[in-house]
């Protein structure tokens, strides 16, 4: 007799008042042992904890439910009896169907009406829901029911509440009388959510709820007479959490976002905020969805700033459509009123410290062995220190061709990289403009074995201008020439090989294996003379190990540095034989030079580099006993025996919401003076159970000043939690300080109003947040 069925397909009031605040189980299985049942009756030891479920409730997130469908029951009981089609069962009555339990004082069953009566402590548990009431009744053939005196639990949410009265209407539909809501332990909720009534209708996926109000320590904090909300995954229109900050700037942000579902493919954000420096914004999103296309449309207006009397707005588009399985193409438009909107409005690090905004579309061919690539970029610079004439190039347009059609005859590889790009600026008069093809033809034998590789190259690549102008009015002491079609047709030759040992060895109680991986690469590229040629989108690549064995010391098209040389690196790595996780990597190279290299960026021509060995770069990686981890990376000038640059990072966490990082950063510019050197240390700690202490310091040895100083507190209980930062900052070194106030309530499953300082504390600290 499967007695728990309608009650199981109505969802109850624990699933009424869950999906109504956005909160769903996660079907957890909640044990068979008994110690499950007295919480119903205020055994609150699961709350001890205060952030997760304690040992005793033995959940499992990554079980699901076993299926229900063509389950048997099972009645099991002390005395059963039966007169007349009725059914009585006494002492102990467990009835049990999958993952489903009823217990029961005492049951009564009549067959003709398909109605089961549970008296006395009625209790229910099924996958991630505890349950307990004085008494109910349903009905098998109609799907209704009654329960009253109800009391529930989510395990895996820790979520509680109680009912005076639950009723089972039909088969998609429930009523909750005099209900409450919280995640607090029972009996101490700092905060509840009382609603007179709540109704749910499964079928539509949406509830209602009558007299809704929150109360916090009983006192009343908010109230709806009417609230409409969804119970499933699908969208509602209503309120979501406000946003409450303080700066400088702006003096009091406040922001109430309303969301709207317009369609099963089409929603939008209305975000009103009020700055109590400079008045009213409107910010808004657009989201819509089809089988072909996608995207999103953001942007606000602020009218007449009362700090600059001038309009701000900000305008964004991400659009992909996909116009067959081998086309795609997508389109992203960014633009702001000024140069100031960022740091004027700005909610995040990243946002706050933009310098240039890129807009780009884009048309995209793939296949097996040929990629092409339509584009056009340009660009907004919001850096108000950077001129004109030091804004990036505008490529307008950008055609991209690239073959690698995989082995050939005797395992050869051709492949062809090509690009077609034209280079425009806003000003035209002070750097040159034109268009470049570039065309590289690629030649390669691979030869790899479990035991290593060995991969000789050859590549030809042609690079042809035709330029608008060839001198540059601005520097024509170094880009005059009369040559508006200047050329490039260089060889490159290279011999990349490497060899890898392996040992195995116990120590520290583990399996270990450890690797010893040689490596030479070996280049060739004789000197061409390429002082004629502009620099669109180039410069010196960034040193490191991996740059180290790339066949060109430049990033982009624009040079293509002479060499002979070999590069000789040497990497140890440090395994588990059982999991693979790394526990330690070495790595060092070093470039051996047979030439000196002629090809310079800028410079008087026959300028040349004469050093023998580049500098040795270093890095190791280290993840240690006791939640420690450890990196440096280390490039050393043999020639002045100093450190060009220099890092290392220290952090302790052990768990994502504790940690301890501090870090040092120095670089040294061509003429080896020091022209960086930071260091900074960063605290997210429990000082008692429910206190954590926040705090960080970045600060320039160079200038001698702090460039960016927060603390705070934060106070999180089982349920609710509230945090405050101050900070004081510098966008540069040179600039004044700048302070804000950062101020967040957060209500364990029901919503947050503030500023989001856990986003702040994921961007300053390196690490935190992330579960290792």
């Amino acid at each position: 007799m499967p007695l728990a069925t309608p009650a199981i397909r109505n969802g109850l009031v624990a699933a009424a008042l869950v999906t109504a605040l956005g909160i769903h189980p996660l079907g957890a299985d909640s044990g068979d042992d008994d110690t499950q049942w007295p919480l119903l009756s205020g055994d609150n030891g699961r709350w001890a904890g205060c952030i997760a479920p304690m040992d005793g409730a033995r959940i499992d997130t990554a079980r699901s439910a076993p299926s229900r469908e063509g389950a048997e029951a099972t009645v099991d009981a002390d005395t059963l009896d039966y007169d007349g089609g009725i059914y009585s069962l006494r002492g102990d009555v467990e009835l049990e169907r999958a993952d489903q339990q009823l217990r029961a004082d005492a049951m009564r069953f009549d067959e003709r009406e398909q109605r089961a009566d549970a008296l006395g402590d009625l209790r229910y548990r099924e996958t991630g829901l505890l349950l307990g009431a004085s008494q109910g009744f349903l009905l098998l053939d109609e799907d209704t029911g009654e329960m009253d005196q109800v009391r529930y639990l989510l395990p895996e949410t820790l979520t509680q509440g109680e009912a005076g009265r639950i009723q089972l209407l039909d088969a998609g539909v429930s009523m909750a009388h005099d209900t409450t809501y919280s995640t607090c332990e029972p009996g101490n909720e700092a905060w509840m959510l009382r609603a007179d009534r709540v109704r749910l209708d499964r079928d539509s996926g949406t509830g209602e709820a009558w007299h809704a109000r929150l109360t916090v320590r009983d006192f009343p904090v908010a109230y709806s007479p009417y609230v409409n909300f969804p119970i499933d995954d699908r969208r509602k229109s209503g309120l979501l959490p406000a946003t409450l900050r303080q700066s400088d700037r702006s003096g009091t942000d406040i922001t109430v976002p309303y969301y709207w579902n317009i369609a099963p493919n089409y929603d939008a954000t209305l975000a009103p905020r009020y700055l109590s420096r400079r008045g009213f914004m409107l910010g808004g999103e657009f989201r819509y969805l089809q089988p072909s296309f996608s995207g999103e449309v953001d942007g606000s207006y602020l009218p007449e700033d009362d700090r600059t009397g001038e309009d701000r707005w900000q305008l964004g588009l991400d659009h992909r459509h996909r116009f067959s399985p081998n086309v795609r193409g997508d389109l992203q438009l960014a633009r702001v009123s000024d140069d100031q909107y960022f740091r004027d409005f700005g909610d995040s690090l990243r946002t706050s410290t933009t310098r240039h905004l890129r807009s780009r579309g884009r048309l995209r061919y793939d296949t097996y062995s040929l990629s092409g690539v339509a584009s056009a970029e340009i660009y907004q610079t919001v850096d108000p220190t950077l001129g004109r004439s030091d804004r990036p190039y505008e490529r307008l347009p950008r055609l991209q061709l690239d073959h690698r059609p995989g082995d050939g005859p005797l395992g050869l590889r051709l492949e062809t990289d090509s690009e077609l790009v034209r280079f425009d600026h806003p000003t035209p008069d002070e750097r040159i403009t034109g268009v470049r093809a570039d065309i590289a033809p690629r030649l390669s034998r691979p030869f790899v074995g479990l035991a290593g590789f060995f991969t000789p190259a050859v590549t030809l690549r042609h690079t042809q201008y035709d330029l608008d102008s060839a001198t540059n009015p601005a520097t024509p002491d170094i880009d005059a020439t009369d040559n508006e079609n200047p050329s490039r047709t260089v060889p490159i030759a290279s011999l990349d090989t490497g060899l890898v040992f392996e040992r195995h060895f116990n120590a520290f109680d583990r399996s270990l294996r450890q690797t010893l991986e040689p490596r030479l690469f070996y280049l060739y590229v004789p000197e061409r003379d390429q002082s004629d040629l502009p620099l669109f989108d180039t410069g010196e690549a960034v040193p490191g190990l991996f740059q180290f064995f790339s066949e060109n010391r430049f990033s982009g098209r624009d040079r293509v540095g002479d060499a002979n040389q070999v590069t000789g690196g040497l990497t140890s790595r440090f395994l588990s034989r059982e999991t693979g996780q790394e526990f330690l990597r070495l790595g060092v190279a070093q470039v051996r030079y047979f030439d000196d290299r002629q090809v310079m960026l800028e410079g008087d021509p026959g300028a040349a580099e004469e050093r023998d060995y580049s500098d040795v770069i270093a890095e190791a990686r280290a993840t240690l006993p006791n939640n420690l981890r450890a990196s440096t990376e280390i490039q050393w000038n043999p020639d002045t025996e100093r450190t060009s640059l220099s890092g290392v990072r220290l952090s302790y966490q052990p768990r994502p919401d504790s940690i301890i990082t501090t870090s040092y950063r120095a670089r040294r510019d061509v003429n080896d003076d020091l022209e960086l050197e930071q260091r900074d240390i960063n605290i997210a700690w429990p000082v008692h159970p429910r206190w954590h202490v926040l705090g960080g310091w970045r600060y320039s040895m160079l200038e001698d000043r702090t460039l960016e100083s927060f603390g705070g507190l934060q106070y999180r209980d089982c349920c609710w939690s509230v945090r405050l930062l101050g900070r004081y900052y510098r966008e540069e070194p040179t600039e004044e300080p700048e302070r804000s106030i950062m101020l967040q309530f957060e209500l364990r499953g029901l919503g947050s109003v503030g500023d989001d300082i856990q986003g702040f504390l994921e961007d300053s600290m390196f690490g935190y947040g992330r579960r290792r």
